[in-house]
């Protein structure tokens, strides 16, 4: 015989879109401040990224990706398309480590696990609480064949001390690269940056 549980009342349900968290991005705002960070990730015989650009904010930085492969790549291993969890040729993952020791989870491409954590929360009618930082979130990007271009978003500023970042793509041979940004300086232009109304 088969039972099927009832609940008392109607699950919370939110709709409509909520608000974006504080952590999930640069604010509107505000237009950030470079800071120097221009340099090479990982330079293989097939495969090269370097890190662009980076721009502080009062609440996190972002990094810009540039991903060059003398094989072409196709879109699904850069996030976009139907993408298979635990495929032997996940893409393209990024991490950072901040110098007092804590990491993210990982920066696959696509939306961060912890914002689509926060949208289901809110959605089902419960507060999400905030995260415990870093997170890091790709922000946009694009590109075809040869060439891909990528920008990320990684909440909070980080302390004082060198910042990792490390990027991994075993499916391209890629292990493990990275090296370190100044954190000191990325935390002390993001403390410049301020709203353009003030």
């Amino acid at each position: 015989m088969y039972l099927r549980a009832t609940r008392k009342g109607k699950r919370p349900f939110r709709e409509g879109m909520p608000p974006l968290p504080r952590w999930s991005g640069a604010p509107d705002d505000e237009v950030g401040i470079a800071v120097a960070a221009r340099m090479v990730l990982a330079s293989q015989p097939r495969l090269f990224i370097a890190v662009t650009d980076c721009v502080a904010y009062s609440n996190g930085f972002s990094l810009g990706l540039a991903v060059r492969s003398k094989d072409e790549i196709p879109p699904e291993k850069m996030g976009f398309g139907p993408h298979r969890e635990g495929a032997e040729d996940a893409g393209l993952q990024v991490t950072i480590r901040f110098s007092d020791g804590r990491d993210t989870r990982g920066g696959a491409l696509g939306p961060n696990r912890e914002l689509m954590d926060y949208f289901k929360e809110w959605s089902e009618g419960k507060d999400p609480p905030e995260p415990v930082g870093p997170i890091i979130g790709q922000q946009g990007g694009g590109g075809g064949g040869h060439r891909w271009d990528f920008h990320y978003f990684v909440w909070p500023l980080p302390p004082d001390g060198p910042v990792t970042i490390t990027c991994k793509w075993p499916g391209r041979g890629l292990q493990t690269a990275g090296r370190e940004l100044n954190g000191t300086a990325i935390r002390a232009a993001g403390l410049k940056s301020k709203s353009v109304w003030d």
